[in-house]
């Protein structure tokens, strides 16, 4: 089976239907590791497509605020100002959706969460010593993950007794084998609304090329694919820069 993994759309209507119309011919599933809402304009639009066409939906931190489940006292104020928005621009039922997620899953053999395994909601991967404090508090043999935005790789190799981490932060299109037996992964496919590497993060003046990320997974072959489109962002940085939002 091939599966779709997204996370991190953050209400971004237009880059979301860009990975889709991408990749729809050419998986089987979609999986959403969380963050639906927050930052951009649509999040109506995005919950709504999201529960037509993702398997699998985590909970985010900003889809908990969005429900009433957590208090945004420890976001950034842009994120903050931002969420205070999306409420009086989300339906109850969407709110009520959101409320039913879970942070993790577990299924078809991977460990699925938003942020790190060890804390899905606040705790973000972002280097050798995070992965290693997952790898060694939670067990797991493949886990996808998302919340920092950033495409990346983290796998632990066993060789004669010691541990070693490779780490790989995903360039479009990198294909990553993880079936050895003997090996863990930690794999983020990026933000599909708004990516925070400096090479794809959003500018004024690219924005009629917007980069949108998610990554393709092979569940037979356990082999992983980043992606990386581009699509066009200029309407949507319009209604966010008229919202406040920007």
């Amino acid at each position: 089976m091939r599966v779709a993994v997204i996370s991190d759309i953050h209400a971004n209507l237009a880059a979301f239907t860009a990975v889709l119309n991408t990749a729809s011919t050419e998986v089987d599933e979609w999986w959403c590791l969380g963050d639906l809402v927050g930052y951009g304009p649509d999040p109506e639009d995005c919950v709504e497509l999201a529960r037509k066409t993702c398997r699998i939906i985590l909970a985010g931190n900003h889809d908990l605020a969005a429900c009433g489940k957590m208090d945004v006292s420890d976001f950034s104020h842009h994120a903050r100002k931002a969420m205070e928005w999306t409420w009086n621009h989300i339906s109850a039922e969407s709110k009520a959706y959101l409320a039913t997620l879970p942070t993790y899953q577990r299924y078809n053999g991977v460990l699925l969460s938003h942020g790190s395994p060890r804390n899905p909601v606040w705790e973000y991967i972002m280097s050798e010593s995070d992965a290693l404090d997952a790898f060694r508090d939670v067990s797991f043999t493949h886990c996808f993950f998302g919340h920092s935005h950033l495409p990346s790789a983290f796998i632990l190799k066993k060789s004669l007794g010691k541990s070693t981490i490779q780490i790989f932060y995903g360039e479009g299109n990198k294909l990553i084998d993880t079936s050895a037996g003997s090996n863990r992964y930690l794999l983020n496919p990026g933000s599909v609304g708004f990516p925070r590497d400096a090479q794809d993060a959003h500018g004024s003046d690219t924005l009629d090329a917007a980069i949108a990320r998610y990554a393709l997974y092979d569940t037979d072959l356990k082999q992983w694919s980043f992606r990386r489109i581009h699509y066009d962002m200029r309407e949507t940085a319009e209604r966010m820069y008229s919202y406040g939002l920007w």
